[in-house]
């Protein structure tokens, strides 16, 4: 859609044809071409003079809208609001923590308080006290150190209590709360290092089993390539040539010179001499 601007420009355009065909018809008044273009003209300059009014009254500026009320203020003074109408809390009813009772073999969490105060796996291997003030008597894992604790003093290292030693019975023992003045004391126990010798002695007892040798073919070919390149080469089939100085075989054997055509000295026999009487008259 044209806008305003280009349709004023088209009817400027129009209104200059219009006027020169005007001054025309004053000179020659009958002529009818001249008098059917100004009717023309004068149509079109009409039918753009109410597209310009109709976008003219499309882009009139709205009225602005009235703006809205403010919201009401709150009131400055409200019985709700107001701390001596409002009900007070109810307290937090604080619940008592139930001291845990631990049992002997029990792994727990245990302080070290003759050291760096901290807290480290430990074992129960004692219980002595009363039933509402226990003494707990652990040894540390890691260590050979043991320590007198109360029970602010241990940690419980899950929800579950764990034991050390092997769980033979299927059912759970009943907890027993140990009497005052009692010392009940854990039972012997079996390190896993003992556990292991006999099967660590079964497995030394196995004997070794024989490694294998990976890429048996690959090495048997590169042995019959060198045994087929040693039987081809100049070096592998060589013939021997006699040497000048050889010996030959057997007991009487002499060393010689050969390709010379003589045969092989012969060493000569020790004999006595005898002495004939026809020598001394020569």
């Amino acid at each position: 859609m044209s806008s305003i601007s280009e349709l004023q420009a088209e009817r400027q355009t129009y209104q200059e044809q219009l006027d020169i065909v005007f001054s025309q018809i004053r000179d020659d008044p009958d002529n009818a071409e001249l008098q059917a273009l100004q009717g023309e003209l004068k149509n079109f300059v009409d039918l753009l003079d109410e597209n310009i009014a109709d976008l003219k009254s499309k882009q009139a500026p709205k009225p602005d809208p009235k703006p809205a009320a403010p919201p009401p203020e709150p009131a400055k003074w409200s019985k709700e609001n107001h701390p001596a109408f409002k009900k007070a809390a109810p307290p937090v009813e604080e619940k008592e923590e139930v001291a845990v009772q631990y049992q002997v073999n029990d792994s727990v969490m245990a302080k070290w308080l003759s050291g760096d105060k901290g807290f480290y796996p430990a074992r129960i291997t004692s219980i002595t006290g009363s039933s509402t003030d226990p003494i707990y008597i652990v040894k540390f894992k890691s260590y050979d150190n043991t320590e007198t604790l109360r029970s602010r003093d241990i940690r419980p290292i899950s929800n579950k209590r764990k034991a050390e030693g092997p769980a033979s019975a299927s059912s759970t023992p009943v907890a027993t709360t140990p009497a005052p003045g009692v010392v009940s004391s854990a039972g012997a126990t079996m390190y896993p290092e003992a556990k292991k010798e006999p099967e660590a002695d079964k497995d030394a007892a196995k004997p070794p089993k024989p490694k294998k040798i990976k890429a048996k073919k690959e090495l048997e070919a590169g042995k019959s390539k060198w045994q087929d390149f040693n039987a081809k080469s100049k070096f592998g089939k060589s013939n021997k040539k006699d040497s000048m100085f050889r010996t030959p075989e057997g007991i009487h054997g002499r060393v010689g010179f050969t390709g010379s055509g003589k045969t092989m000295s012969k060493d000569p026999t020790r004999s006595r001499h005898i002495y004939q009487v026809n020598e001394e008259l020569d």
